[in-house]
């Protein structure tokens, strides 16, 4: 008889119930789907719709372990570290439950807080991540990879808008549906650690750009080389070399040279997205969609037509006692007015000449 599955010793079991989140639901933990530097999630079914989702649970290995009833606890020590990590979390939970009108980036659905730690209940996605899908099949053609991406990008533009920086873009994190979209997943465990001494140990080497090896200056842009880098990656099969090494010696080869099939001008905007120097990237994913996708961005966001000129209003000054005069004369009247005038402008020639004989034999007889 084969025994029933079971998660490993640390995690939380299968069949344990989270209660407390702001929906005033209840989840019961299924198998666990991955675990990371930052935390673990499972799959798990909501007991009141029965729906199906994913949760990811707060559980930094390296300041944390696993006490009785399922509590995580921090190490000695690492207090601090542990609750500055896990306000993080909360937050960007937070926010990204209350999220709406992104479908390329997953959906938060309730958060809670219970065992000492936090838990991000998110929609289930039934999908492969860039990372394995690459792996297994070998590299993404830019035909197949590039019109899918835009939708991402467009959303990740709205993320960051919304006051959201993902910080930890890479192809672990962005999913391949059965459908041919890309989704974004993992949130609130990138700024966890970004205390200014552990954090480098957690970056994802080739993905991170330099300044996310800093205590500060990230920003939109932070994603935009990850999401370049996580492009790169799945075109050319190669991971790109650490940002902090191409600061010493650039050596990260051209996409095209290793067979990505990009236009010119879809390489330079990839480039200009992997650029070292923050300040020399693009602020925003606005800014690479424009390069990337020039097409699709003019679809969306059409020049505004000219407003056209008004029709000029001419008023008549009446005199005292005068009947009001008509604000539209009509175009029977307007006909009236317009006909002498046309006709002066086409017989001026001859009504000149004639004048002026007239003047001339008037001159002649007054000499005479």
């Amino acid at each position: 008889m084969t025994p029933p599955p079971q998660n490993p010793a640390h995690l939380l079991p299968i069949g344990a119930v989270l209660t407390g989140g702001g929906l005033g639901h209840s989840y019961r933990i299924g198998r666990y789907l991955g675990q990371g530097g930052f935390g673990v999630t499972y799959s798990a079914q909501d007991n009141q719709t029965r729906r199906e989702v994913a949760i990811k649970e707060y559980f930094p290995t390296r300041c944390a372990h696993r006490g009785p009833g399922g509590v995580v606890e921090p190490l000695s020590g690492q207090e601090e570290v542990y609750e500055g990590g896990r306000y993080s979390f909360v937050q960007e939970a937070r926010m990204l439950a209350a999220l709406d009108g992104m479908p390329s980036v997953v959906q938060g659905l309730d958060y809670l807080e219970i065992n000492n730690t936090a838990y991000l209940v998110m929609e289930y996605l039934d999908g492969t991540p860039l990372y394995r899908l690459v792996k297994e099949w070998g590299r993404i053609t830019a035909p197949e990879l590039l019109p899918r991406l835009y939708p991402l990008v467009r959303d990740m533009g709205r993320l960051h808008a919304a006051g959201v920086i993902h910080r930890d873009v890479s192809p672990d994190n962005v999913m391949w549906m059965k459908d041919g979209a890309l989704k974004l997943l993992d949130f609130g465990c990138a700024r966890a650690m970004e205390d200014g001494k552990s954090m480098t140990v957690a970056l994802k080497q080739g993905f991170a750009p330099v300044e996310q090896y800093r205590t500060h200056g990230q920003g939109p842009w932070t994603d935009v080389y990850a999401l370049c880098a996580t492009v790169y990656y799945c075109l050319t099969g190669k991971i790109p070399p650490a940002a902090p090494d191409r600061l010493m010696e650039d050596t990260m080869a051209g996409p095209n040279t290793l067979g990505a099939g990009l236009s010119a001008e879809e390489q330079d905007a990839l480039l200009w997205g992997l650029t070292v120097d923050p300040k020399q990237r693009p602020a925003s994913m606005e800014l690479l969609a424009q390069r990337l996708f020039p097409s699709q961005w003019a679809a969306d966001h059409p020049e505004p037509e000219p407003a056209p000129c008004p029709e000029p209003v001419f008023h008549t000054v009446s005199q005292p006692g005068a009947e009001p005069a008509q604000a539209d004369a009509g175009p029977d009247r307007q006909g009236k007015l317009d006909a002498p005038v046309q006709w002066l402008r086409e017989h001026w020639k001859p009504l000149a000449l004639a004048g002026a004989l007239l003047l001339m034999f008037l001159l002649g007889r007054l000499l005479g």
